[in-house]
């Protein structure tokens, strides 16, 4: 394998598969890096619409495509799988045959079974499920874990939202609607007395108030099961919620069983996809507890975020994109540096986390008090908008 860490005599090169809106997110952040070269690649017309706006270079190439991908492969370094998670094993056999590091934001198991085939006999570094959550959440978890003493209580909670409610769901158009509508449906990987479980999706609803707002929040499936399988027997419990504004859980439950879209959901994707809003200005809520019992008395250490839209060369980027891209760009800025990158699947939690926290494409997201003991929850979340 030819060495790949951009140290000045080439840069490294990263070829992003999907034109959406976090393959481009993420095009920006590395085009304003002299170390990294970026090629994105798309078969779509409002891929390639987007592209040209915003001044990217393009590659026409479609996932199903083997010999195509193979051309554009050619001497990358890396290739990053922004597209939904059914597409994302085309692309790792594409790096496993060519040789590349490979990065996806998926969050689907059946995807991530495909993509453990393909690493198994790669000769690069394979780093799947990157973004928020799965992806960031693993360091964030752990980390809190390691600080709050024998046998916490976890309590991840992660929404992304509209700046105001829209509509009777309070919702709108902001992450892949495939991976919101598994959140939604499928069984949630948890812990509870240190075993592993699933829990319903939209379970355990109950009011949430972070500073002078009002939210709910239910059962998730957004947390990875690696992230489960190295906690088991170390935590009390580890449960997702989801945070959405009042009121959403419901209508979403009478969707799914009142007028049995459950057993239909590709008929509840379309109705999103036609009546919901686009929401480009959408707000990042992060709330992560942990607590514990020491000397008869709780303690609990707390990571929070609120974040907002920012302009990454001169381009709005919604708050969601901003936390995935930086967190997929400095686990590529690792990958250029050399920090990680054996061969076959590194698990998230393999990632060291101080390495992260140090990295200059997270340094917006990991202030001073971050990760700071925290004697009791807060009013309002820490707001992070530069």
């Amino acid at each position: 394998m030819p060495d790949r860490r951009g140290n000045g005599t080439r840069p490294f090169k990263v070829v992003i598969v999907g034109a959406g809106r976090i393959g481009t997110a993420l095009a920006l952040l590395l085009r304003e890096k002299p170390e990294f070269e970026v090629l994105l690649a798309d078969a779509t017309e409002p891929g390639h619409r987007r592209v040209e706006e915003l001044g990217l270079p393009l590659a026409e190439a479609d996932p199903s495509n083997p010999a195509r991908l193979d051309q554009i492969l050619t001497g990358a370094d890396v290739v990053v799988a922004a597209l939904p998670s059914s597409a994302t094993p085309m692309i790792a056999a594409a790096a496993r045959r060519n040789g590349t590091h490979y990065l996806d934001l998926g969050d689907d198991e059946t995807a991530l079974t495909a993509i453990r085939r393909e690493a198994s006999a790669a000769s690069g570094c394979f780093v799947a499920q990157c973004g928020i959550s799965p992806g960031l959440v693993s360091g964030l978890v752990l980390d809190l874990a390691s600080r709050c003493g024998c046998w916490p209580d976890i309590a991840v909670r992660i929404g992304g939202l509209p700046q105001k409610p829209s509509g009777r769901l309070g919702y709108g158009l902001i992450w892949d609607i495939d991976a919101t509508l598994r959140e939604y449906t499928r069984p949630s990987v948890a812990l509870i007395d240190g075993r592993k479980t699933e829990l319903a999706p939209l379970s355990r609803c109950a009011p949430l108030r972070l500073g002078s707002c009002d939210y709910e929040a239910f059962v998730s499936s957004a947390i990875p099961d690696t992230l489960c399988e190295r906690l088991a027997g170390k935590v009390a419990s580890l449960v997702s919620y989801t945070i959405r504004y009042p009121g959403h859980a419901d209508c979403i439950a009478f969707l799914l069983d009142e007028l049995r879209l459950r057993d239909r959901v590709y008929l509840l994707r379309n109705l999103f996809l036609n009546g919901l809003p686009e929401i480009s200005d959408d707000r990042l809520l992060i709330s992560i507890v942990a607590t514990s019992s020491h000397g008869g008395s709780q303690v609990a250490e707390h990571f929070l975020r609120k974040i907002e839209p920012v302009q990454i060369g001169g381009v709005m980027v919604g708050a969601m994109r901003r936390t995935a891209a930086s967190h997929v760009a400095a686990v590529l800025d690792l990958l250029r540096l050399g920090a990680i990158g054996q061969p076959g699947l590194l698990a998230q939690e393999d990632i060291p986390f101080a390495l992260l926290r140090k990295n200059r494409f997270l340094a917006w997201f990991f202030g001073a008090t971050a990760a700071a003991p925290r004697p009791s929850l807060p009013a309002a979340l820490s707001c992070e908008t530069s």
